[in-house]
């Protein structure tokens, strides 16, 4: 069956066949979430957990489920899984963005009408509670001092307010329509990404897939394993992000070409069958698949 609606995804063999697994993002907290989940379960459906938050699974869940035990397997996005993921359950470093396609991404962002470049994107947030794990914050410290350093001009997707003010060198969009945002990504020099509490940003994996290097906080909760010697840099704050961005521009990188050898739906297919095969003999041959857009988007706060 079809799973509809945050935070439940099916998880689809090949050319797109049903599966008995469903994908669960996040917490089950509105009462049509309920009513989902218990369908699925009906169903016989099985579950393989998706970190997406810091604080999920928590055994002290507002929703009262106990989600460690519901899901027989999960993907991580954690450097040390064991401080967040408890019991004995198979678990694997594999995130949702990982099935980001290369090919897919690169004829979005070639459809993406023509627009004006920018050195460098970034992509926050309006509300507060996104703007955390955005990095908000710490992007109105660093990311001006980096453009002026550079003398670059910078694409910030998010609403000017009181702690990132309008100023020279930035031009701030509210919203963009995805396609028009990979366009302005692959016009740029690099991906800004100071996030902190963000599982795995999918705009860390569609930069790579479009060729253009990532600029990531060090302490960023997920998406770390997408910054190597061929694809990005870590910095950790507004002393030396202008120093790392000056250094990353002038290296030999291919993060494309990293990122299809590493990442993608076959190579994380295969991830993902490894990790199910002991539970079910009949994903040993299959190439499971997550969506290369995402999960359902989560409800608004």
């Amino acid at each position: 069956m079809n799973a509809v609606g945050w935070p439940f995804e099916p998880v689809l063999g090949r050319e797109g066949a049903a599966t008995d697994w469903v994908a669960l993002h996040g917490p089950v907290i509105t009462p049509t979430q309920h009513a989902v989940f218990a369908e699925l379960r009906r169903a016989g459906m099985r579950f393989v957990g998706v970190t997406s938050y810091r604080d999920f699974p928590r055994a002290d869940a507002r929703d009262g489920l106990d989600y460690e035990a519901t899901c027989e397997a999960w993907c991580h996005c954690f450097r040390e899984p064991a401080r967040h993921l408890g019991g004995t359950a198979l678990r694997a470093l594999l995130s949702a963005s990982d099935f980001t396609d290369p090919a897919w991404v690169a004829r979005a962002a070639a459809s993406a009408p023509p627009g004006s470049a920018f050195d460098v994107v970034y992509v926050g947030a309006n509300e507060p509670w996104q703007q955390g794990p955005k990095g908000w914050v710490r992007a109105a410290r660093c990311l001006p001092a980096l453009c002026r350093a550079q003398g670059w001009h910078a694409l910030v997707v998010g609403r000017a307010d009181a702690t990132f003010p309008e100023q020279d060198g930035m031009t701030f969009r509210a919203g963009m329509p995805w396609r028009e945002l990979l366009g302005a990504i692959a016009r740029a020099r690099l991906l800004f990404a100071p996030n902190a509490d963000d599982p795995s940003p999918r705009v860390l994996a569609e930069a790579l897939c479009l060729d253009i290097p990532v600029l990531v906080q060090r302490e960023i909760l997920g998406g770390w394993k997408y910054v190597g010697p061929y694809s990005g840099a870590f910095f950790d704050d507004v002393h030396d992000v202008a120093l790392v961005a000056a250094g990353l521009v002038h290296e030999a990188l291919a993060p494309r070409a990293w990122f299809r050898a590493n990442f993608g739906p076959a190579v994380s297919g295969r991830r993902l069958a490894a990790l199910l095969a002991p539970l079910d003999r009949t994903l040993r041959e299959v190439e499971p698949q997550l969506s290369p857009a995402g999960p359902p988007a989560p409800p608004a706060a």
